[in-house]
């Protein structure tokens, strides 16, 4: 069974794909820290104190901006525990290393990460299940997401991360401990005997449900806003051909019916953003329910962590690149940033 292990991946294998992946995801991490606080600065110029769909998109950035920070936490601990490796094989070691222990930076980081991804794929599914409201039923729907029910469900959704974070992170510390390949003491992570446990429990019961329930609602929700699309459009051009004679409220209708349909063009691009960069880590939940090995700890452990890796990446590809959506499908959002140079030189 060894060699088979060996087969899917060895050591030298495993340090290089991780090397490359913390680079990327490094380098991914930077950029969604730019674009989110491009987000941030717009959507408060906006007005997300007044208007619930803007408070939204602004708590989504804000937990996208989460994420990305979480990223770079997130790389450094992995970049370190894999260079401590070869610092080890020498018998000595960086002094910051006696002092830091990269294992518990990356484990840290790693759950803080989780929770705000957690907290990103949530707010997207309130985004597109209230959108696909509107489009089922406009009129009664229209004008559902206030600025009050937006901080309630975001502060909701924040409380449900954290709760199911908290456990996991409380049963992790730091002691220190004579490690004898340096001959000195440093700091350990240390793990509770349940803390494998709890981290099961809440992969199964949270992670797990999300991944695949926002496959489901998002590519359902993809699917309405789609078909609503096409009715706009096919109204739009039974409009047009039916000439302009008869009244101003038709050219209201149609100009109103135009808003709509870019929005909901914003609301789908992000959610089939989500539907892909979501992927990796479900085929990943997917093989360690078929194949128990394929896990944190078993004989495809490697492996394992080489595709969590990868699904990092793509999570935070994911809290990176709404920016340019809205820049293109929302006329507000790109005339505020485009803005912003002229704003700064006055």
């Amino acid at each position: 069974m060894s060699s088979q292990a060996k087969v899917i991946m060895t050591p030298t294998e495993y340090f290089i794909s991780m090397d490359i992946l913390s680079s990327i995801h490094a380098a991914v991490g930077i950029l969604g820290i730019i674009t989110n606080t491009v987000n941030i600065k717009t959507f408060l110029i906006m007005g997300a104190s007044t208007d619930g769909v803007t408070l939204t998109l602004m708590s989504l950035a804000i937990s996208d901006l989460c994420v990305c920070i979480s990223t770079l936490g997130l790389c450094i601990g992995t970049f370190l525990l894999s260079q401590e490796v070869k610092w080890l094989s020498r018998g000595k070691i960086p002094s910051f290393l006696l002092v830091v222990d990269p294992a518990f930076v990356a484990v840290f980081f790693a759950t803080v990460f989780q929770l705000f991804t957690v907290t990103t794929i949530l707010i997207t599914i309130y985004l597109a299940v209230t959108r696909c409201l509107c489009v089922i039923r406009p009129l009664q729907f229209r004008n559902v997401i206030t600025v009050r029910k937006t901080l309630v469900v975001v502060a909701a959704f924040s409380l449900f991360a954290l709760a199911n974070r908290l456990p996991i992170l409380s049963l992790t510390g730091v002691t220190m401990a004579f490690d004898p390949r340096i001959n000195a003491t440093r700091p350990v992570i240390t793990m509770h005997p349940h803390r494998e446990t709890i981290k099961d429990i809440v992969w199964a019961g949270v992670d797990m449900t999300i991944c695949i329930g926002a496959q489901v609602i998002l590519s359902v929700c993809v699917g309405i806003m789609l078909r609503g699309l096409k009715s706009a459009a096919e109204f739009r051009t039974s409009a047009s051909s039916a000439g302009n004679a008869g009244s101003d409220e038709q050219k209201s209708k149609e100009k109103l019916g135009t808003k709509d349909a870019r929005i909901i063009k914003q609301l789908v691009l992000v959610c089939c953003i989500v539907i892909i960069c979501n992927t990796p880590k479900l085929m990943t939940y997917l093989g360690t329910a078929i194949q128990p090995e394929f896990d944190l700890t078993g004989q495809y452990r490697m492996f394992y962590q080489s595709m969590c890796a990868l699904f990092s990446v793509f999570d935070t590809i994911n809290s990176s690149v709404n920016m340019f959506v809205y820049y293109v499908y929302n006329s507000k959002f790109k005339r505020v940033v485009d803005n912003f140079g002229i704003a700064e030189k006055n």
